[in-house]
């Protein structure tokens, strides 16, 4: 049974009734019709046995594809959704129920942390509150709880400015409906863009009056968007706050008192801005500690130092085309589109009437001299940042310096949120008697889309035809705007038209993007996998083990949804000194979108811990003495390595090569992974230490031995019978907050071949614990935990 309606409209109950207590201004019919919306754009996976995350995708990759007759997908664009985000909030959500902190990613990439990469929104209030309903329905539960908080914020801060309810509602729709928050949903940037109107509406109440009570409400409103997993729109966020508080200090305030009162209230505002924020960091240490640690060490960080962001993605004319008409090129995910549309080009749609509002606005400023009234700088913000998209001299430039390495075609969240202001604000106008401007705004946008029509040359009539039928609901609104002017009697009956007829011109653009599968599909358990599961159970205890697929099979990510660990890594915040090692002696690209494993001579395999590989049907592994066949269908391969090595073991040989480029000479052509070691540098305690590690032995020299006690993902027991000093290696990747204790003492941890663990243990008997307690995230909880603590002792002392 599906009761994520009935949790969703309890949340929002709780969550309103506390509003109200604390003086905020929301009327219950109001709350109501914001959460009738959700409950029916979000029907059938609310309610029902589906999802509405394109988890059919799964059907075109081996093995399903080879048992599915439907191999298409409703929606490949956001094939990040299957093989990222809902495998990362599996793993998030098993450690918590398990009351642990989500550290560690021990399923992909040979392992790399979990809570440090901003994907999983490990710690996000939407992501915790979700926790007690199942993982399909808990994105759903997260879907409604972000549409839910971008109209409810936006709705107050509107109402804040003065503006009638249903412009408020127009506002508010338009933002959460927009092409934004919906294409990207279900990922954590749409967790973080929901709080963007809150951000806003929190200033205001700052700037009003500057209360303890209200300055830590802003604080947790951050915290909230630091937690919520997508630190490139937060810093956007940021940046428009910015652009807020310096309107709000110095056009606004300005009017009011004295020179010296005026310089006062501004220091005051912004230093209680200032406090918020500080408050929000360390609130949000417990996650910031560890990102800021692993993001110089990620895949991302390394190649966009080599390769920064391009300044000018999606800043053609046709891409500009999209952000005011974005089916005009065809109707995606749906239709086999002919022009630049996709999902980074068309989220900056939040319908026709907030570019009518943006030019209505504009006009009214200019003619009446209007220059200090909010929708100004909203239209301003709507220029500005449509001059960074489409990379407008010096403008563009400037921003992309300061926000270097950020995602920065995503700057349409901005866009689209201040179109949508913007459009609350055209039915303000209309019902105050700005007619004359919202009909000069509706004249010269039909008469753009008539011009655009027939200067463009389509390729052919069908495409003509699709761009006319994707443009109606805009003329639609376009058309109840103007017949409002035309008829002022009937102004606030054709108000309620208007508003239905935005929220049709959204979702007649949004809907197809999050299309409703039956929850059957969400990761079926396809034969092979079964078979594949059942070969790993039966592995000796302690004795952990990776697997591999070749090509596209068992896609990095999915292996933790059937609880298996794989080498490959399909994340930009991954170790990204371990898939260096792996494209230097597999040839690896780790550069592809979709990373595929191909070598299956390297010696590598064995190392990594791999017991298993998985090939498609047409791949075939030729060594059986190395590989036994262990299932062989039409759907795909099961090979068991009978030369894998353990997840630790003592080597015997120790090679040090302190020279960078002959290292990786060395790295490249190093087979021997059973019985040699390649170390940069080797820390040694004594002469006898690097006699022992260093000399040459022979043959028949007595070998140390090492038996695993017990195995966790972030914690390994070990008993290591050593006849000298000794170099214990592993599979392991060398990341810091890994940690050795051997007899109850801490063992310094040495990179060996490049990117793994690996320490020294001396002669006779030892005990070995390995375990992965990163100081970064103890420090950041430790900070979070005093703030709060603080915050709640402050009242308590002034009392």
């Amino acid at each position: 049974m599906n009761l994520t309606w009935l949790y969703i409209g309890l949340l929002y109950s709780v969550a309103v009734m506390l509003a109200r207590r604390g003086g905020i201004e929301l009327r219950r019919r109001i709350a109501a019709l914001l959460y009738l919306l959700v409950l029916i754009f979000l029907f059938r996976p609310m309610t029902q046995a589906f999802v509405n995350v394109p988890v059919d995708f799964l059907r075109s990759l081996p093995p399903w594809v080879y048992v599915n007759a439907t191999r298409t997908s409703a929606n490949n664009d956001l094939n990040d959704l299957p093989l990222q985000i809902i495998p990362w909030a599996h793993q998030v959500r098993h450690s918590l129920r398990m009351l642990q902190f989500p550290l560690w990613n021990s399923a992909a990439g040979g392992g790399y942390p979990l809570l440090a990469n901003g994907q999983s929104a490990a710690l996000s209030p939407l992501r915790l509150l979700a926790l007690p309903l199942p993982l399909a329905q808990s994105f759903a539960a997260e879907a409604a709880m972000k549409l839910l908080i971008a109209m409810t914020f936006t709705f107050l801060w509107a109402r804040r400015r003065g503006w009638s309810e249903l412009a408020s509602a127009v506002a508010a729709v338009s933002f959460a409906f927009g092409t934004f928050m919906i294409v990207w949903l279900h990922f954590p940037l749409a967790t973080v863009a929901a709080f963007l109107p809150a951000v806003l509406y929190q200033l205001d109440l700052v700037a009003e009056k500057r209360t303890y009570t209200r300055i830590v409400a802003f604080a947790l409103i951050w915290a909230s968007i630091l937690y919520g997993g997508h630190p490139e729109a937060a810093s956007h966020i940021g940046f428009l706050g910015v652009l807020y508080m310096t309107w709000i200090a110095l056009v606004e305030r300005s009017v009011d008192g004295t020179r010296d009162s005026y310089w006062r209230n501004v220091r005051q505002f912004l230093g209680a801005a200032a406090v918020g924020g500080i408050i929000a960091v360390l609130l949000a240490m417990p996650f910031l500690a560890p990102f800021a640690e692993a993001l110089p060490r990620s895949k991302r960080f390394q190649q966009l130092t080599a390769k920064p962001n391009v300044i000018g993605a999606y800043s053609d004319y046709r891409s500009a085309v999209v952000l005011f008409q974005p089916h005009f090129f065809g109707a995606t995910p749906v239709d086999q589109v002919w022009g630049p549309e996709n999902a980074e080009t068309l989220t900056g749609f939040a319908g026709i009437l907030g570019i009518v509002a943006w030019l209505a606005v504009a006009l009214r400023a200019m003619v009446e001299r209007r220059w200090r009234e909010i929708e100004t700088f909203l239209a301003l913000a709507a220029l500005l940042t449509l001059g960074i998209i489409l990379a407008w001299p010096l403008v563009s430039d400037l921003f992309h310096l300061i926000f270097k390495f950020a995602a920065n075609g995503r700057l349409r969240l901005l866009f689209g949120f201040v179109l949508a202001l913007l459009a609350g604000a055209a039915t303000e106008t209309l019902l105050r008697g700005g007619a004359r401007y919202v009909l000069a705004g509706t004249a010269i946008v039909a008469g753009a889309m008539a011009l655009l029509f027939f200067t463009t040359r389509f390729p052919g009539g069908w495409a003509r035809d699709n761009a006319i039928l994707a443009a109606l609901p805009s003329m639609v609104v376009l058309s109840v705007a103007a017949i409002m002017v035309a008829l002022p009697r009937a102004q606030r009956a054709s108000l309620l038209v208007l508003a239905a007829a935005i929220i049709a011109e959204l979702w007649s653009v949004g809907a197809g993007w999050n299309p409703v599968v039956d929850s059957r599909l969400f990761y079926p358990r396809e034969p092979l996998i079964e078979e594949l599961q059942i070969a790993g159970a039966t592995q000796p205890p302690n004795a952990p083990f990776r697997i591999v697929g070749f090509g596209a099979a068992l896609f990095p990510n999915t292996a933790p949804m059937y609880g298996f660990e794989d080498i490959r890594a399909h994340d930009p915040m991954s170790n990204g000194r371990y898939l260096g090692v792996l494209r230097v002696v597999a040839g690896y690209d780790a550069d592809e979108y979709f990373a595929n494993w191909k070598n299956q001579d390297t010696r590598l395999l064995d190392f990594l811990n791999v017991r298993f590989i998985v090939t498609p049907p047409d791949v075939e592994l030729h060594d059986r003495q190395r590989y036994r066949v262990i299932r062989k269908e039409s759907d795909g391969y099961i090979y068991e390595n009978n030369d894998v090595l353990p997840r630790f073991f003592p080597s015997r040989n120790v090679i040090v090569e302190s020279d960078d480029d002959r290292f990786a000479d060395r790295l490249k052509r190093h087979d021997d992974w059973a019985h040699t070691t390649l170390l940069r540098r080797l820390p040694l305690a004594s002469d006898r230490e690097r006699s022992d590690l260093l000399s040459p032995r022979p043959a028949s020299a007595p070998e140390a031995r090492l038996a695993m006690i017990e195995t966790k993902p972030t914690d390994f027991r070990m008993h290591v019978t050593a006849p000298r000093a000794t170099l214990v290696v592993s599979g392991q990747p060398f990341w810091p907050g890994w940690h050795v204790r051997c007899n109850g003492r801490n063992v310094r941890m040495i990179e060996a071949n490049g990117a793994f663990l690996s320490f020294i243990v001396p002669p006779g008997e030892s005990d070995v614990r390995v375990y992965y307690r990163p100081l970064s995230f103890t420090l950041g909880l430790t900070t979070a935990m005093i703030a709060l603590a603080g915050l709640v002792a402050v009242p308590i002392l002034r009392r």
